[in-house]
């Protein structure tokens, strides 16, 4: 492993975890999670699901998740880093739900049995692994036969602006640098319906979202992502200091002017059945 990065499923991760991310990972599931949650309705989730949300973050999918299931129902909120279980029990501690299991496990062997799940929830998780088609079979095999995957994930040569942005343009070069890096794409939302095809679900339905904003916070997602990303960045010589630092100040330049239009990444998503 890199030194400096930190593990998701074994890989390297550049992003923050544990409440050194928290903010953008709030800023995130306020930008997607509208699209999460009627995807997880569409896929059947309701009273009695047994549900797991894997790679959970700080865990505001599991506590939507807990609300929907009912006393019949369990959610398992499961993390490789235990720095992101511990905020994802303290953002649902105050939430009035069934109790959610907490449990480390990695995205490719998760240690729990064969088809014990009726949903399976992974947002944002396959992009930063350098084998996403094995997660893809971990899920199928927790499945119940007829239970469902809902996933969605990153394509970040969708962004854009309404305005031509060089910083823009630039921030998604280094994006794909980073990912190169590090043996991963920052654009497998595209692969996702046919390597889930591929994984042995028979039924893949999918779903596309791209938010797109003209003013408030939301604009900044990508903007934070880079900023948070920098060390890595710096580090690997992927980008300078100073060439950083111009682009991040362009892109929030861009934000706080409510005239121009900015386009979060394209999330493609699905739904398939085991």
């Amino acid at each position: 492993m890199a030194e400096g990065a930190k593990g998701s499923a074994s890989d390297v991760y550049v992003l923050g975890t544990g409440e050194t991310a928290a903010d953008r990972l709030r800023l995130l599931d306020e930008v997607y999670g509208p699209s999460t949650r009627k995807m997880l309705l569409d896929a059947g989730l309701g009273p009695g699901t047994r549900a797991l949300d894997l790679a959970c973050g700080i865990g505001a999918v599991s506590c939507w998740m807990a609300t929907q299931v009912g006393p019949m129902g369990s959610v398992v909120a499961a993390d490789v880093n235990p720095d992101q279980l511990v905020v994802s029990k303290w953002h649902c501690a105050k939430c009035d739900h069934l109790p959610i299991d907490y449990i480390e496990a990695s995205a490719y062997d998760t240690g729990f049995p064969d088809e014990g799940f009726d949903l399976v929830h992974m947002r944002l998780l396959l992009c930063h692994l350098t084998e996403p088609q094995k997660v893809l079979r971990e899920a199928y095999r927790l499945l119940r036969p007829g239970g469902v995957l809902v996933c969605q994930d990153i394509r970040i040569s969708s962004i854009f602006s309404s305005v031509r942005s060089p910083a823009i343009a630039r921030s998604i070069e280094i994006g794909h640098a980073v990912g190169d890096w590090l043996g991963v794409s920052y654009d497998y939302g595209a692969k996702l319906p046919t390597d889930a095809a591929r994984a042995g679900f028979q039924s893949v339905e999918v779903r596309l979202e791209q938010p797109a904003y003209f003013r408030g916070p939301e604009k900044r997602l990508w903007e934070l992502t880079v900023a948070e990303a920098s060390t890595v960045i710096h580090r690997e010589n992927i980008a300078t200091p100073a060439e950083l630092n111009s682009i991040i100040d362009e892109m929030r330049t861009l934000a706080e002017d409510e005239g121009v239009l900015i386009a979060q990444w394209c999330s493609p998503g699905i739904i398939a059945k085991k």
